[in-house]
């Protein structure tokens, strides 16, 4: 894919852009883009869901785990 992505708008009557077309070839680079990005998102939530109990736990506010509990739950 190149820096540039070719792209064609459709208009309604008003000339209002309604749609946009691309190559599938751009598509498919975009797609697997945003499939990429949302799973770094949910490794993120997730890391910052267990630091957050760590830290919890640290102060007292949530039971600490065991490793024997910890990998069960894995």
């Amino acid at each position: 894919m190149t820096n540039s992505i070719g792209i064609e708008y459709i208009t309604d009557e008003a000339g209002n852009k309604s749609k946009v077309l691309i190559a599938y070839e751009d598509w498919q680079h975009i797609e697997t883009g945003f499939k990429e990005w949302m799973a770094y998102k949910a490794r993120k939530s997730s890391l910052n869901t267990a630091f957050m109990e760590v830290k919890l736990m640290q102060e007292g506010k949530l039971p600490k785990t065991d490793m024997e509990t910890f990998l069960d739950e894995c």
